[in-house]
């Protein structure tokens, strides 16, 4: 990138939103406008009151947003007549223009007064394009680098510098942090590994780009065989991959946005550089690596599992079926029994032949069922279960044998046994494809398991034995065993900043957070908080002996205390009457009057970054939304609409990506905070009240993500989204399997919000509780609020509750708080906040390996009590305020009401996802929330319109009702038909759809 070339960073309504004069109504202007004694004795130094209004003005504006602006008389007009009316009463003047000195001298004074610095390009563009670079390596997106300019200036006190500025400084430093990369790669890229990337591009080598790129798409041995194919071409470049990537200690984040280039490019990467290529494409393969890593080794794991699973319910059934056939058997077994008594039998007949005649009436395996019969010994489970395995022998030495020798393990000290074990049957099934004698460490198997695995001959069965290594990995990947090269399966400590690093740059890297429970001392955290809970649990315990206690606690007869915590209704209001009255409007119209307001779909940039500003593929763009939204898919909306299947397609490929739909929800969640009502969203002041939570879907599908869930699919599989709603709006989602916990994903979906839109609490109900979420919150500055299903009973699990001789109540914990173990591991949690922070890991990935410790192990027992801290803070302040549980009830109303606005969209299809792979099923759900995020900005726009109008008629109690309407509703939105996305003529006006609103009438600046 040419660093004289500037980025198109913000659009032109968030240029006009940043640099614009801020348009104030009345309660804005009192409160900006309003001086205290320094900014009085400041601004009454100016000689011309007029100037002094302009002082004021130009004040206000700033410390609204830290721009100096260049407005004109015209758009300080209305604030100039208030400040004149509220500061000097007998104050009129005319039409005037500031001078360029006049205006520097006042705003010379502005920032005296606010304490802020003007923008100096020699003094401080320096530091900034030092601080931005280092941000550049944990995510180079250029909004993020933009944003990050952004907060820097605040925290530094420098106003913002001109657009333009920022976009050459930008520019500058992405074209810096790529030219690094690109001089690294060909520093370090050996010649072989150069001639193979640019050989996988220009697709002239048996391996091609296509097969590259094919992954498998569920667990069958067709799909696991295509990850075998890529491993055994990538295998052997992966160590010079690997040493020259960590050459260029790329971030994750930045890491997984490379890598994404590749399939955002496809075919046409060779349009791009060769220094790009490279770096394309080496991300590409170590995340390719190890995505089909992760699938061959959850093959393995998901076909074992299967296997063990077949094998117990064939033993069960094998067991029965020879009771029951030895019973039968019972009179056979006296023939021979009579062999015995028979004179005709010579006595000097051999014992062999007495046996054959015996095993004409039963053979060998019937007369020991019989045997066992009769003395009441039925045939082991365990023997059974064995026997079965013998008959999956071709799936033991084709698929699983092929997928174990793509994996190596590594062992703790009660398995390094078993790991040993398991890298020396890899290393015999690899050379010869069978197991050596080497192999076979008898000090692995159980006493009871031994004689089930050997021969007549006393040996060990190899068949057997490869079968017995398998079965250990499964159970034992929870930290027991471990892949290093598998992300998932890896070690906690490759997952965390290496500990050299920490070790040298702990203090920078604290304190990079920005988040004072991370950087702060915890001699002085811990037992401040500490002190906190003792002084709450004496409060509640004192607000328990007042006369209102009914609400709260119920004492019955039998002596024990059943909890009683009300809180505000369960039920959710979603299509207001506001809506029901208005004319419906089809999806296509609402998603382009969104647009006409957001610019939404400029977001939807070509994949090779070609513009266009004739936007022709608008139309095609919102029938691939809807479509997708819908579960209909394009080729079902092109037998629906008038588009057609093959331009739909292309638009798709071109247009759709995660990335783009993301940018897009973003916009959409972004205007609608701009829009009168979004204030009155708000559950508490100055706080946003998150809520988190799944919602299942039935997958038509298999992939790898679907799963099975009686509860919710019967028979069928299905995936859970789970969704982060603030003020009725999903601002961030994912989609995770049906059997995955929602808890381990909460504060991923936090993290990566990029929304403006910054939630200060969250709540979720009982699946979204762990025993390490209040930590992880606490720490990123988020408040955890769940609601629990039982709260009497986990408020009994946490305290005890006793009554002295006067029958006064006492709250206590039932288990100390071992603050000596938090502060003694404060370290290790500091370096958990910091990886989490550097996206070195995911919170998943982070919970799911604590969860396979020991519940003793110090830094888990660490982590949990930090959180059982804040859990007791949290419970008792959920005992006794009662707005509070009310707050989470609304949050979690508002999911609710989310979950029914999203499932009558994909309801119009059969409420099914009927995506290829876990990627399609991800782009589908990312559109139905586009499209359900779209609904709310329209309704919001409703809103807003008959806010304005019922102020603007002095209508109070319509105002309120307004106020409190929510604006989840599709019964004014027509979702089904046939569609028409051609335009037809002039789009709805919102005034003309409102008109049949009872009380509504357009305010006359609309």
């Amino acid at each position: 990138m040419s660093r004289n070339k500037r980025l198109s960073i913000l659009t032109a309504a968030e240029v006009e939103d940043l640099y614009g004069v801020p348009s104030f109504n009345e309660s804005y202007q009192r409160f900006y406008f309003m001086l205290n004694d320094k900014e009085l004795a400041e601004i009454s130094r100016i000689r011309q009151r007029k100037y002094r209004c302009v002082a004021i003005a130009l004040l206000g504006y700033f410390k609204c947003k830290p721009v100096l602006l260049n407005p004109r008389y015209k758009s300080m007009q209305d604030d100039l007549v208030f400040i004149a009316r509220f500061h000097y009463r007998d104050l009129t003047f005319r039409r005037f223009s500031l001078k360029p000195d006049q205006k520097s001298r006042i705003y010379a004074r502005v920032l005296s007064i606010v304490g802020v610095s003007n923008w100096n390009d020699k003094r401080h563009q320096p530091q900034l394009v030092e601080h931005l670079c280092t941000c550049a390596e944990s995510w180079v997106e250029p909004r993020a680098v933009f944003d990050a300019a952004i907060e820097y200036l605040a925290r530094q006190k420098i106003a913002i510098p001109a657009y333009s500025t920022l976009q050459k400084i930008v520019s500058q430093v992405i074209g810096q942090h790529q030219k690094r990369l690109h001089d690294q790669i060909d520093a370090a890229c050996s010649q072989g590994l150069s001639t193979m990337l640019l050989t996988l591009v220009s697709g002239e080598g048996q391996f091609t780009f296509q097969q590259l790129r094919q992954s498998a798409r569920n667990f069958t041995g067709t799909e696991l065989q295509k990850e075998i194919a890529v491993y055994h071409h990538i295998q052997p470049w992966m160590t010079d991959v690997t040493t020259v990537l960590e050459s260029l200690s790329l971030s994750q984040k930045n890491q997984q946005h490379y890598a994404e280039r590749v399939d955002y490019y496809g075919a046409k990467l060779k349009r791009q550089s060769l220094a790009n290529q490279r770096l394309y494409l080496l991300c590409y393969l170590q995340s390719r690596h190890q995505q089909g890593l992760e699938r061959i080794a959850e093959g393995f794991i998901h076909h074992l599992r299967q296997v063990k699973q077949r094998a117990h319910q064939m033993a069960q059934e094998r067991v029965y079926r020879d009771w029951q056939k030895a019973a039968r058997n019972v009179s056979k077994a006296a023939d021979i029994l009579h062999l015995f008594v028979d004179d005709s039998i010579d006595p000097d007949t051999s014992f062999q032949a007495v046996q054959q005649r015996a095993f004409q009436f039963l053979n060998v395996s019937d007369l020991n069922s019989v045997c066992r019969y009769l003395s009441n010994q039925k045939q082991s489970a365990e023997e059974a279960f064995w026997q079965h395995l013998d008959t999956e022998s071709t799936l033991r030495a084709g698929l699983l044998r092929s997928l174990f020798c793509c994996l190596r393990f590594d062992g703790t000290d009660k398995t390094r046994r078993l790991a040993g074990a398991l890298a020396q049957a890899r290393l015999d099934l690899v050379a010869g494809n069978r197991l050596g004698d080497v192999s076979i460490d008898q000090r692995l198997l159980p006493k009871a398991t031994r004689p089930l695995l050997s021969k007549p001959d006393g040996s060990i069965d190899k068949s057997k034995y490869e079968w017995f290594l398998y079965l250990q990995i499964p159970n034992r990947l929870n930290g027991q065993l471990t892949l290093p090269e598998v992300i998932r399966y890896r070690a906690l400590e490759d997952d965390l900043v290496k500990p050299e690093i920490w070790k040298n740059q702990k203090g920078s890297l604290v304190e990079g957070t920005q988040q004072p429970n991370i950087s702060e001392d915890p001699k002085r955290l811990i037992p401040r908080m500490a002190d906190e809970l003792t002084l709450r649990l004496h409060e509640v315990s004192h607000y328990l002996e007042r006369s209102d206690t009914r609400d709260v606690i119920l004492r019955p007869k039998d002596g024990k205390h059943h909890w009683r915590l009300p809180t505000a209704s369960k039920k959710h209001l979603v299509n207001n009457p506001f809506f029901q009255q208005m004319k419906a409007v089809s999806i296509a119209d609402v998603l382009r009057v969104v647009d006409r307001d957001t610019g939404f779909i400029d977001d939807f940039q070509h994949v090779l970054g070609l513009s266009s500003k004739s936007r022709q593929y608008e139309v095609d763009l919102l029938a691939i939304l809807i479509a997708n939204a819908t579960n209909q898919g394009i080729y079902g909306i092109a037998q629906i609409s008038d588009c057609t299947y093959e331009q739909l397609s292309t638009i798709q490929a071109n247009y759709l990506r995660l990335e783009t739909l993301n940018a897009s929800n973003d916009r959409i969640n972004n205007a609608t905070t701009r829009l009168s009502i979004f204030k009155h969203y708000n559950i508490q002041e100055d706080i946003l009240h998150a809520s988190a939570d799944g919602q299942k879907f039935e997958a038509k599908r298999e992939t790898f993500r679907t799963r099975y869930s009686s509860k919710y699919f019967g028979t069928s599989k299905g995936v859970s989204a789970v969704s982060l709603n603030a003020n009725h709006m999903a601002i961030n989602a994912r989609v995770i399997g049906a059997n995955e916990h929602e808890s381990h994903y909460i504060f991923d979906l936090l993290m990566n919000n990029s929304t403006e839109i910054v939630p200060d609490m969250l709540s979720t109900d009982t699946h979204g509780v762990n025993h390490v979420n209040f930590a992880l919150l606490d720490l990123f500055g988020y408040r955890f609020a769940p609601r629990y299903a039982q709260v009497g009973r986990v408020i009994n699990e946490l305290f005890n509750i006793t009554e002295d001789k006067n029958q006064q109540v006492h709250i206590s914990l039932r288990k100390p708080i071992n603050t000596q173990r938090i502060m003694a591991h404060w370290d290790t949690i500091q370096r958990i906040a910091v990886s989490l922070a550097q996206r070195k890991t995911s919170q998943a990935r982070l919970v799911r390996k604590l969860s396979g410790y020991k519940h003793n192990h110090p830094l888990l027992e660490a982590l949990t009590e930090y959180n059982r801290l804040l859990k007791a803070q949290y419970l008792l302040n959920y005992i006794d305020d009662a707005s509070l549980r009310n707050h989470v009830q609304r949050a979690l109303n508002r999911g609710e009401a989310y979950h029914q606005l999203r499932r009558a969209i994909s309801h119009v299809n059969g409420d099914r996802f009927r995506g290829n792979s876990d990627e399609e099923i991800q782009i589908w759900n990312e559109s139905a929330r586009l499209v359900a995020n779209a609904i709310i900005y329209f309704n919001s726009k409703v809103l807003s319109n008959l806010l304005d109008s019922f102020e603007d008629q002095g209508n109070a109690m319509s105002l309120e009702t307004v106020k409190r309407a929510s604006p989840v509703a599709w019964e004014n939105i027509n979702l089904r038909g046939r569609y028409t996305f051609a335009p037809t003529g002039e789009l709805p006006k919102l005034e003309d759809l409102m008109e049949s609103i009872d009380g509504y009438r357009p305010t006359i600046d609309k």
